[in-house]
């Protein structure tokens, strides 16, 4: 006779899951605006888009859908998950930001073979506050317990976001033309890519833990990979806000300056990038010295201390600047016409 087998004995335990939300209400709840109509729980996350709406003669949604990649096993093995939801939700909030939109709400998922509740809170907790922070209501969420998907402690985090902006607005780098100047806005660490390289080289090649001090540094190895995703979606709206005129904002992902900038400029233009035109901070001067690649492929694998690409008027270059700052960010390049639609890098 067969054994009668329960959902736990095949390694899924609903109530470890239920069991997190519990724990992130509070959290989650305190992300809510006015316009949030449904509650934690629903099968359907509710927005009302009445207010939204009266604001635009013809508004246009935005989405985002994106994860935080390998970057999660870095945050296993160091044990810390303090700023993985915030690398969430601002890898998808800057894209829907880089259209020039306003990101209005958020929900994430959240996929293991073995949920830990505490963990899996953390995560959530994380997400809530970058959420609340930055006024985006987190209206929803799902996890997934599913054993022989993913290996033992292995996590996968996706998230989406939502955004509107009115259709005359959108920016999109149709105007953009010769003589234009790129300044590119710093981020503070590898975001969310190219951590499967980095990863390698640390960790297995050189044999390395989180814990361990990077080579000709003096910060730990967990410090710089688990730099939290800088959120520039806040600083799009408030430039935008300010009536400056931004033609192309490129944010600055997978892909690096190379793919993403030529993604938001017309097909017969290229933007030529001095690479000395910003200072490395450590994991990128690390990288750089360590890794047996091309300058090209180093750009198109890493962000490489640029995080997000405003392109403008040369009139307008000063004003942006003073307005983000100039700690914050400088000029790193010139769109040029020759037909290539592609970044040429030197320096």
């Amino acid at each position: 006779m067969n054994k009668k087998i329960t959902y736990k004995d095949a390694g899924v335990d609903i109530k470890k899951a239920d069991e997190a939300i519990e724990m992130s209400k509070k959290e989650i709840s305190s992300t809510f605006s006015k316009n949030v109509l449904s509650s934690i729980g629903g099968f359907g996350s509710m927005y009302s888009l009445k207010d939204v709406f009266n604001n635009f003669q013809d508004p246009v949604l935005v989405q985002s859908i994106d994860g935080v990649g390998t970057k999660m096993s870095v945050a296993m093995a160091a044990n810390n998950f303090r700023f993985i939801g915030h690398d969430l939700v601002n890898a998808c909030c800057n894209d829907v930001a880089a259209t020039g939109a306003v990101p209005l709400t958020f929900l994430d998922y959240v996929a293991g073979s073995d949920l830990d509740k505490k963990i899996i809170s953390e995560v959530i907790k994380s997400v809530a506050h970058e959420c609340k922070e930055h006024s985006i209501s987190l209206v929803g969420g799902e996890t997934a317990e599913m054993p022989g998907t993913y290996h033992k402690n292995e996590y996968d985090l996706v998230g989406v976001a939502t955004g509107i902006i009115e259709k005359r607005s959108i920016i999109d780098g149709a105007s953009v033309k010769a003589g234009d100047v790129a300044i590119g806005v710093f981020s503070n660490g590898l975001h969310t890519n190219g951590y499967s390289l980095a990863r390698k080289l640390i960790f297995e090649t050189m044999e390395l833990t989180t814990s361990d001090i990077l080579p000709g540094h003096k910060v730990t190895i967990e410090d710089c990979l688990l730099a939290p995703h800088t959120n520039y979606s806040s600083l799009i709206t408030r430039i935008t806000n300010a009536g400056i005129k931004i033609k192309s904002i490129s944010h600055i992902t997978g892909g690096g300056l190379v793919d993403n900038v030529p993604r938001v400029i017309p097909s017969n233009l290229t933007l030529e990038v001095d690479t000395t035109s910003w200072n490395k901070i450590p994991i990128f001067d690390f990288l750089q010295n360590n890794l047996d690649i091309s300058t090209k492929d180093l750009y198109q694998t890493f962000n490489m201390g640029i995080g997000l690409v405003f392109i403008v008027d040369e009139p307008e270059k000063e004003r942006l600047i003073s307005f983000i700052g100039s700690d914050n960010c400088n000029k790193i390049g010139v769109v040029v016409d020759d037909n290539d639609n592609t970044v040429h890098l030197y320096g």
